[in-house]
């Protein structure tokens, strides 16, 4: 009997000491390349270097922000402000996500886009309110007699700020609004009638590797010019431009509790635009998917080795000798 109780004190005592499993790490997989990018990356350091199980869940970035509040995923590479501001701070103010870090740097966004060399046969067309007078120039069969305006992906905010920018600028009976039904086929459009030189309205952001190519390949593009942001003109009707975008890494805060060693190196990350602009290019000429992306990324770069511990490092470089 005492030696059953010592082999019963010992099997406790060894149970209390051994570690406590690690949480799932579960990524919101947001519909975009740097987006998908940089979460394949994080996941791939996040699981072999730091050996935390994760998980993804992939969509827009309305929903994936309703999730992320739900804690039906628990860490955002992308948040982007102001476009997100309302409900990011409705969360920061329930005290369900904190930011972490830094994500893209130098990004802007710009709803009236339109080529150079249309910009350059049309003097005139320097602001919003100046489709008025050349909307006939966009005018396609699916655009009901409008310009038509390349928009912003459904389920991104951007799609809902461009839909606010229209009445404030009195455009209702000049622009159509056209959805392009996802990020690749908005780039493919543009691309397509770039190639072609026909005119063409649109709505993008960058640095991306399509902005990089219409100005080294295309003769670049011209943004209509929109009266300078303000937090009151934001909040009022979004009628004015957008700001350079803060682009934020968010995690919850139950998961920061859990994984502290996450937060240290989610604080050091920096996804800088040259490691954008060289995992996007290599994608795009290799035709690789983002999980072959993040290997190729962290086999060819060491900006990374700086963002993690050295035990994690050793574990990352091994793995891909």
């Amino acid at each position: 009997l005492l030696g059953g109780l010592t082999l019963l004190i010992a099997l406790l005592g060894a149970a209390c000491s051994s570690e406590e499993p690690k949480p799932t790490v579960i990524f919101s997989d947001l519909n975009w390349d740097s987006a998908q990018v940089q979460t394949a990356i994080a996941k791939k350091i996040v699981n072999v270097g730091y050996e935390y199980p994760v998980d993804a869940v992939f969509g827009g970035t309305v929903p994936l922000f309703e999730a992320l509040t739900r804690g039906d995923t628990n860490v955002t590479m992308e948040i982007w402000l102001p476009n997100q501001l309302e409900p990011y701070n409705e969360a920061i103010a329930q005290n369900t996500i904190t930011r972490i870090g830094n994500s893209l740097e130098d990004n802007w966004q710009s709803t009236f886009i339109i080529p150079n060399y249309v910009a350059e046969a049309n003097p005139g067309l320097k602001t919003p309110q100046d489709l008025k007078g050349h909307m006939d120039l966009f005018v396609t069969p699916d655009s009901k007699g409008k310009a038509r305006l390349l928009n912003c992906v459904p389920g991104w905010e951007c799609e809902n700020v461009n839909l606010k920018k229209i009445p404030a600028y009195g455009l209702e009976d000049v622009v159509e609004p056209i959805n392009p039904g996802s990020g690749e086929a908005l780039a493919a459009a543009i691309r397509g009638a770039f190639e072609k030189k026909e005119p063409v309205l649109f709505y993008y952001w960058g640095p991306t590797t399509l902005s990089n190519d219409l100005n080294t390949m295309y003769g670049g593009y011209t943004q209509l010019e929109e009266p300078t942001y303000s937090d009151e003109c934001w909040a009022k009707d979004s009628g004015c431009a957008y700001p350079l975008a803060e682009v934020l890494i968010v995690m919850r805060n139950d998961l920061i509790d859990q994984a502290p060693d996450l937060v240290t190196f989610f604080e050091k990350w920096d996804f800088d635009a040259p490691n954008q602009l060289a995992a996007e290019g290599y994608m795009g000429e290799s035709g690789a998917d983002f999980p072959e992306v993040a290997d190729w990324f962290l086999q060819n770069t060491t900006e990374w080795q700086g963002w993690v511990t050295a035990g994690a490092s050793e574990k990352k470089l091994a793995s891909f000798e």
